[in-house]
């Protein structure tokens, strides 16, 4: 099992704080995964062997992903 890594950051440039992310792999991959951004504006995940996932990101669906080791992604709130 690997990680992918998510950065919010705010629409003035500058990092997203304590930002709820949540990552649905749907109810037979495992469920749902959330943690909160921390002062740079990063969270981590553990990938789930290749299965993709909805991110959801402040509440908002930001889509499908392939969530692969080593994926980062980055949204603008």
């Amino acid at each position: 099992m690997g990680r992918f890594s998510i950065r919010v950051m705010r629409d003035d440039g500058e990092p997203a704080v304590d930002v709820g992310v949540m990552i649905d792999y749907g109810i037979f991959n495992g469920g749902t995964e959330e943690q909160r951004t921390g002062r740079d504006g990063w969270v981590e995940f553990h990938n789930r062997d290749g299965v993709p996932g909805t991110i959801w990101v402040h509440g908002e669906n930001m889509g499908e992903h392939s969530l692969d080791d080593g994926k980062t992604y980055s949204y603008t709130i």
